[in-house]
């Protein structure tokens, strides 16, 4: 079978690329042509895709975007592949995976969590209005979607009319060989140790680029309400705007914040909870690796991630980001309950990367077999 798989910027190692390197993997080893359309790769990066790259314009994110999804389509008519895959909001393919979530929620959910006139202007933003337009023709165009969550899929649903559509639900998977419980007292006294922590205080973790969205300041204000605990901070977001925050809340002697470079399984097993209050993210790999490692979870319902967590066993799901009382008491409930990361670790094992791409694999097949009959 030849397969494109379509991602406009591919950047060298990040979340996504990994994930379709490890996909794209999977088809090549059973014997499948694998392709990428992309507009930015590597130029002296060796990969085992056939890679087609698509001239952009840019004078603006709206037009790379516009001018990507337009520019495509010839290599795609030329090539003739017998499926197309893509992981962005584009307009050719068989099969979109819809891995950011529905934008009209997202600029929603802004909304309800910035400024007015902030709001405004983004609505305004020929970036904005170019990718809602973008994303209604990718789903009216697009005959099988795959949602990383059921939020996703019931936001699609909410503003779409998917009707006569395959609308697949697929969470994200994690590598258990990475993130696993092994060696959590080992991580637990290095970290605090090498952080100069108080071994026998909470340790809360904070994991993910795009601070703001992310619940960052909501997290800060709760950490008040839970005496000792000490956050880590870890995200490639710049550090001087949040710790002016901190020291304006008062808790600044109490939030550090760590170089990427960090390793995260580490820090996972080191914390006693990662607390995630975001305001919108599609599923939230930090949930699940976190889990993954046996320290449990504090997020929101506007995670798609929440739909793994279940309450008295791996973690809470508390009502909003800014509910800084009932996010002050979930983490000090979840810090209190001990000596079960085995548990919450064996909560999560059917969510592997492994049954990730599996599914994804049959979602492949079964669209290919249904364009030839």
């Amino acid at each position: 079978m030849k397969i494109a798989f379509v991602k406009q910027k591919y950047v060298p190692f990040g979340g996504g690329e990994l994930y379709l390197e490890r996909l794209a993997g999977a088809c090549r080893d059973r014997g499948d042509e694998v392709h990428l359309i992309t507009a930015a790769w590597p130029g002296n990066r060796v990969s085992a895709f056939t890679v087609h790259p698509v001239p952009v314009r840019n004078w603006s994110h709206a037009s790379v975007a516009r001018s990507f999804s337009h520019n495509l389509k010839e290599i795609i008519r030329s090539v003739g592949f017998d499926v197309v895959f893509s992981l962005d909001r584009t307009e050719q393919q068989h099969i979109w995976r819809a891995g950011e979530g529905a934008h009209p929620v997202w600029l929603d959910r802004r909304g309800e969590f910035e400024p007015a006139w902030k709001v405004r202007l983004a609505r305004l933003s020929s970036r904005q209005r170019t990718l809602l337009k973008l994303e209604r023709r990718c789903v009216s165009r697009t005959p099988v979607i795959i949602a990383n969550s059921q939020m996703v899929k019931n936001d699609l649903e909410n503003c779409y009319d998917l009707s006569g559509k395959r609308v697949e639900i697929i969470h994200n998977g994690v590598d258990f060989s990475r993130f696993s419980p092994d060696g959590r007292e080992e991580a637990r006294t290095q970290v605090r140790s090498r952080l100069q922590v108080n071994p026998d205080g909470p340790l809360l973790l904070f994991a993910g680029s795009g601070f703001r969205r992310k619940g960052l300041p909501e997290l800060m204000r709760a950490l008040r309400g839970v005496p000792d605990a000490v956050l880590l901070v870890i995200g490639r977001d710049k550090s001087a705007p949040w710790i002016r925050l901190a020291a304006s809340l008062g808790v600044s002697g109490r939030v550090r914040f760590l170089a990427p470079s960090e390793s995260l399984p580490e820090l996972y097993r080191a914390a006693d909870v990662t607390v995630f209050p975001t305001w919108f993210d599609s599923f939230g790999f930090v949930g699940l690796e976190s889990m993954a490692c046996g320290t449990p979870l504090v997020t929101t319902p506007f995670a798609g991630v929440s739909e793994l967590v279940r309450e008295g066993v791996n973690g809470a799901v508390i009502a909003r980001p800014d509910a800084a009382d009932e996010l002050a008491a979930a983490i000090q409930d979840q810090v209190s309950r001990k000596d079960r990361s085995r548990a919450i670790a064996d909560s999560v094992r059917e969510y592997s990367l492994e049954n990730n791409i599996r599914r994804t694999l049959a979602v492949i097949d079964d669209t290919a077999f249904s364009r030839k009959s």
